[in-house]
């Protein structure tokens, strides 16, 4: 194929020139860019649907694909846009980009003083050759690595990199030339062919501009969610809140997943060869059936005591959040909550949608005035026997008890009767035990004391514990 638009056609016969996957490859990477889930089987089946569609119809091609890839509403409605301004090929249809109004009648049978042009660009310019011009943009776009431009500061820089690949500064060395000669025809053919060139500088930065739509889809909403990863969680927003509610969820379904295979894999234990070999015997020690050792893997429990006074409600509401999202690899998860007395919100978060139950447990007990001491009291009092050697407390708080009396003591008591107790403080270290801190009296009783002030903490957090209960 010579890579010319057939007639009848949209413009898609010169995609066949190109490596037979390489455009589906890049159009599966730009749908997950854009946050569509494709897994490797459905990358397959959309290529094979390609495959045998062919690319001559667009809506035939665009009908098959979707039904391998797009498997929900909000996919579809992102499949649509993407395949749209991915596919889209119509820079330079219907134009002739080397014939200017006033040359339009004028025609060279054969070589003149100026010559005809003497180079590939310059010869598709002048001849108005737009499906060859497209392939030669499409061809030098991949080569110049189209597909990395994320921002919209790289449009030029890309244009101008495509416009070298196809051949510019040849173009230009030629157009230089034919000035040169100073002929009346030499110094038309020049003008016909710098207007040729202008008009491919501004479809080249077209294209590319189109290129960044599909291939930085989706890198926005990324950077702001690394962005809202690291951001202080008592410092954002409500509409940052419930994006932030979306990433807790996201994150805890993947380490809910990582860890619930790594647990799978464990469950399986090791061959016990001895069993093995003597239940075979009679096979004549053919080994039909196997036998393991099966290690019994208990799920971790979590006790979480958090303060949810006004200076650390944000970071008690995504903790209580997180863990809730994780029930199934933690088992024996128990919420307290506390400002001036503490209460468990356990069965409140069981029966309420996290999301809701945070909230009612924030209007209920929180943004109170701290007291470390009577909160830490009551659950000794009333709790004090649900921790063993297999309980890992987490306290969230900065430790500020406006000057009470802070009972380190029963935090020593915590530490010993469990298997960890880890502090989570929002405040910076330079700050533990001054003014009305207490920080620096519980921590020599902390197996782990940390900052933990933002949602990239609390998932280091969570991944750390879930890493040490399976190796431990």
């Amino acid at each position: 194929m010579d890579g010319r638009v057939k007639p009848g056609h949209d413009g898609f016969g010169w995609l066949h020139a190109m490596t037979a996957h390489e455009p589906m490859v890049r159009f599966l990477g730009t749908l997950r860019t854009a946050g569509v889930r494709i897994s490797v089987a459905e990358g397959l089946d959309a290529m094979l649907a390609a495959e045998m569609v062919g690319y001559e119809d667009r809506q035939l091609l665009k009908d098959a694909l979707g039904l391998t890839v797009a498997k929900s509403a909000e996919e579809k409605a992102l499949y649509d846009v993407c395949f749209d301004d991915f596919f889209r090929r119509d820079e330079f249809k219907g134009q002739a980009l080397g014939n200017s109004e006033e040359g339009e009648g004028e025609e060279s049978d054969g070589p003149s003083e100026a010559g005809e042009s003497g180079t590939a660009l310059g010869q598709m310019l002048l001849g108005g050759d737009g499906a060859a011009l497209a392939q030669a943009m499409e061809r030098a776009a991949n080569d110049v690595g189209i597909s990395q431009i994320r921002i919209f500061t790289q449009v030029n820089l890309y244009a101008r990199r495509i416009m070298e690949q196809m051949g510019l500064d040849e173009l230009e060395a030629e157009i230089g030339g034919m000035r040169r000669m100073g002929t009346p025809q030499a110094s038309q053919q020049a003008d016909q062919l710098d207007a040729a060139r202008e008009g491919l500088r501004e479809q080249v930065r077209d294209f590319v501009q189109r290129q960044l739509e599909v291939y930085a889809r989706g890198e926005t909403s990324r950077l702001r969610d690394e962005f809202l990863r690291q951001m202080r969680l008592g410092t954002m927003g409500p509409r940052d809140k419930a994006r932030m509610r979306i990433l807790v969820r996201q994150i805890a379904r993947r380490l809910a997943t990582r860890h619930a295979r790594v647990m799978r894999k464990k469950r399986k234990g090791q061959l016990d060869t001895r069993r093995t070999i003597r239940k075979n015997m009679p096979n004549d020690g053919v080994l039909f059936r196997t036998f393991f050792r099966f290690k019994k893997i208990d799920r971790p429990k979590i006790v979480a005591i958090c303060d949810v006074s006004g200076s650390v409600a944000a970071s008690a509401e995504f903790l209580l959040l997180f863990l809730w999202s994780l029930r199934e690899v933690l088992s024996g998860v128990r919420a307290f909550a506390f400002s001036s007395d503490l209460m468990e919100v356990t069965e409140t978060l069981d029966k309420q949608e996290p999301e809701e139950a945070t909230k009612h447990i924030l209007r209920t007990i929180g943004f109170g005035s701290t007291n470390y001491g009577n909160s830490l009291a009551t659950f000794r009092k009333n709790w004090l026997g649900i921790l063993d050697r297999k309980t890992t407390v987490i306290i969230l708080g900065d430790a500020r008890g406006n000057r009470t009396e802070p009972r380190a003591d029963i935090v020593r008591e915590l530490s010993e009767r469990s298997k960890r107790l880890i502090w989570l403080n929002p405040e910076g270290r330079p700050v533990w035990g001054s003014g009305d801190s207490d920080m620096l009296r519980y921590k020599p009783y902390c197996h782990l004391a940390m900052v933990c002030n933002s949602l990239q903490h609390l998932e280091e957090v969570v991944s750390d514990l879930l890493e040490a209960e399976r190796s431990g």
